[in-house]
């Protein structure tokens, strides 16, 4: 008997797994059409462009672009909404109607910058995509966790792959509900779940002895979102039965996310082109080598961003990855802001992180550099712990830290101990901030 179901393919879609040498045609077309576009649109990117003497003309290929698009920062964007009193920062095109919301970036490492959102973002491809990947399919429920209220008013691409949307905000009072909606409705995936959302439901679970196997047994993954995931959290989610996604902005234009290899973060060079510079002088960097990611959005008609720097640092992969895709991805390794010389040596947040988790009273990875300056002759920490978890004195914790810090990173270390409480009140509820002065 012929069965009327509709079968969902668990291929990917063809853009996804295109040569190499596609792409390149593809990326080099989609470039000159967005210079022109941006430069004729958006009133930031004309002036950046007549300031640096550029024509959209003069981009006939990959090369011109490389060698005579000028970059754009965050600041050129804080500094035009300030000059222009223009809430999009002069990235917003004239077109009426078309801008739905103006959002902002978290404002972690400054003043949130705006982003204007239209109908149907890029980064709502990429987070189709994603789910996808993980194994979302029509009919299915997703978690969605608000990203400090930022983005959940424009969450159109599942609901229209048919997919349900259960929203809950990121904190630890909604824990039984999130539970609740886990065990009723049996969702497929969850986004975003971040450290302090984990850290909350390990306590959650060891207060109740509710057991998170059954919690999560419906889950295919999590997304995981906010800063960079620790061996602790993995290994924590791992025996809960839940396989974690780590998700990262490709520079406002649209998201990356790693895929089941955990290989790096997948940037779609359908909707992106991808380049890596030398954060000082802004030469471009060789693929594998380390360098700071800048993004130009190749779809994006309402924001369209073109050769954006990100501040972030990253190494570039463009070799085919295990899961099918042939698209770039790339390994992220802190901020090119973040980071600190000490006595010559660089470190940057993501080392510490690995160290700080390791001992239960600073299981939540609550920390700041104290950086007066880039270079310095002592690395100076400031470390959050739980205090109803001491398992002797303050003393002794600050002492066992000290050890563990200090071997792994050979350089003279400054420690301050405070109550994570404390530290918690820096930042929104995913993050704080990592390098400060005082």
């Amino acid at each position: 008997m012929a069965s009327n179901a509709i079968i969902y393919p668990d291929v990917l879609d063809p853009i996804e797994s295109a040569s190499r040498e596609y792409l390149d045609r593809h990326q080099e077309a989609s470039l000159a059409v967005m210079c022109e576009y941006a430069v004729a649109n958006a009133p930031l990117i004309r002036k950046v462009w007549a300031d640096a003497g550029v024509k959209p003309g003069d981009i006939k290929s990959v090369a011109d672009f490389r060698e005579k698009a000028p970059f754009l920062t965050k600041d050129d964007i804080r500094a035009y909404r300030d000059a222009h009193n223009d809430p999009t920062g002069g990235m917003s095109v004239d077109s009426p109607g078309q801008t739905v919301s103006v959002g902002t970036t978290s404002g972690t490492t400054g003043d949130p910058t705006p982003v204007p959102n239209w109908r149907r973002t890029p980064a709502e491809e990429t987070y189709a995509r994603d789910h996808w990947h993980i194994g979302v399919r029509p009919g299915d429920h997703v978690c969605h966790m608000l990203f400090t209220f930022r983005g959940g008013h424009r969450r159109r691409s599942l609901s229209e792959l048919g997919i349900a949307e259960i929203c809950f905000s990121i904190s630890p009072f909604e824990i039984p509900r999130i539970v609740d909606a886990s065990k009723r409705f049996r969702p497929t995936s969850m986004s975003i779940f971040p450290n302090p959302l984990i850290n909350a439901f390990e306590q959650y679970f060891e207060k109740t002895g509710e057991d998170p196997v059954d919690v999560f047994k419906s889950y295919k993954g999590a997304i995981f979102g906010g800063e960079p995931l620790g061996d602790r959290q993995k290994a924590l989610t791992r025996s809960w039965g839940l396989e974690l996604f780590e998700t990262t902005s490709l520079g406002d234009v649209a998201g990356a996310c790693e895929c089941r290899e955990h290989n790096g973060f997948h940037a779609y060079e359908d909707i992106a082109f991808i380049e890596a510079v030398d954060p000082i002088t802004a030469e471009p960097v060789a693929d594998g080598d380390i360098g700071e990611l800048v993004v130009t959005s190749l779809v994006d008609r309402l924001s369209p961003l073109v050769r954006y720097r990100t501040g972030d640092l990253v190494s570039i992969d463009r070799s085919p990855c295990g899961c099918g895709r042939t698209h770039a991805r790339f390994k992220l390794l802190g901020r090119a802001t973040d980071q600190i010389l000490v006595k010559g040596r660089s470190i940057l947040p993501r080392e510490i992180m690995g160290l700080v988790e390791k001992h239960d009273e600073t299981r939540a990875n609550l920390f700041q550099i104290i950086r007066a300056d880039r270079e310095m002759d002592e690395l100076k920490l400031r470390i959050g712990y739980d205090v109803t978890r001491l398992k002797d004195s303050e003393d002794a914790l600050k002492l066992r830290l000290y050890e563990r810090i200090s071997v792994a990173i050979e350089v003279p270390l400054v420690l301050e101990l405070v109550d994570e409480q404390e530290l918690l009140k820096l930042g929104p509820p995913h993050k704080i901030p990592r390098v400060t002065k005082t």
